[in-house]
C-alpha cells in the first residue's frame, strides 16, 4: 500500500479499537475474520482468471441460424464428437452478397456455400476473430462438447491459417511447424507456445453463436 493508504488503515483500526466495549478477544476475532475474508476474495479472483480461457486478442462475433440453413455442416459438427469444420465468410450483406463457406474435416466433402439472404442475418456484422478470410474452427470435442477456435496460428506474428492434419482432429501451421489438438487446444508438436485462441460457443438447437 502507499503511505496515505497505510495511514488511513491505521486510523481506522484505532477508531475500531477505541470503542468502549472492544476487548482483545473482539480484536482477535475481528483480525481472523478479516484475514479469511481477504483470503477468500483472493481465491475467487484467482479462480476467475484461471477459468477464463476465452481469447480476446481479436473481436469475434458469429451468429448462424439453423432455421435458415438446417442442413449446414456447421450444425452437424457441433452435435458430433470428433467432427470439426472451418468457417470463412465474404461480403457484407449490404453492398455485396454475404457467403458463409464451411469446410468439413474429412478431407473429402466439397466446401459448402451458404448464401445469407435474410435481412435479419445480414443485420449482424460477422467478425471471425483475426480475419474473415481465415475464419474459425467449430466442432464438438469428445469429452467437453462444442468448441470454437480462431483458425489463425496464435504463435505466428503474421496471420497464418491452420489446416486440418493427422487424424483430422488436429491442425497444423505450415509456417512455425506447430501442431495443435482441437480436443484440448494444446500444442502437440513443434515446441512451446500459446494454445489455440478459444472463443465462447453456444448452441440452443437452432441458433449457433460464437464470440468473446
Amino acid at each position: 500500500m502507499r503511505n496515505g493508504e497505510n495511514e488511513k488503515m491505521r486510523n481506522w483500526l484505532c477508531r475500531v479499537c477505541a470503542q468502549p466495549n472492544f476487548s482483545f478477544s473482539h480484536f482477535l476475532i475481528f483480525s481472523i475474520s478479516s484475514f479469511f475474508l481477504i483470503f477468500l476474495i483472493s481465491i475467487l479472483f484467482s479462480c476467475d482468471k484461471a477459468t477464463d480461457t476465452i481469447s480476446r486478442r481479436y473481436p469475434c462475433r458469429f451468429i448462424f441460424d439453423g432455421q435458415q440453413h438446417p442442413t449446414s455442416l456447421v450444425f452437424a459438427a457441433v452435435k458430433s464428437p470428433g467432427t470439426y469444420v472451418y468457417v470463412t465468410t465474404t461480403g457484407d450483406g449490404r453492398t455485396t452478397a454475404r457467403h458463409v463457406y464451411v469446410t468439413l474435416n474429412d478431407g473429402k466433402t466439397p466446401r459448402e456455400d451458404n448464401v445469407i439472404r435474410t435481412d435479419r442475418e445480414n443485420y449482424s456484422a460477422f467478425q471471425l476473430g483475426a480475419s474473415n478470410d481465415i475464419g474459425l474452427f467449430i466442432g464438438c470435442t469428445n469429452f467437453n462438447g462444442p468448441v470454437a477456435y480462431d483458425r489463425a496460428c496464435p504463435n505466428c506474428v503474421s496471420l497464418t491459417a491452420l489446416d486440418f492434419a493427422g487424424n483430422r482432429q488436429q491442425v497444423h501451421c505450415s509456417k512455425c511447424n506447430r501442431t495443435y489438438d482441437l480436443e484440448t487446444s494444446a500444442i502437440i508438436t513443434g515446441g512451446e507456445g500459446e494454445p489455440l485462441m478459444r472463443y465462447a460457443v453456444t448452441y440452443n438447437g437452432t441458433i449457433l453463436t460464437v464470440g468473446n
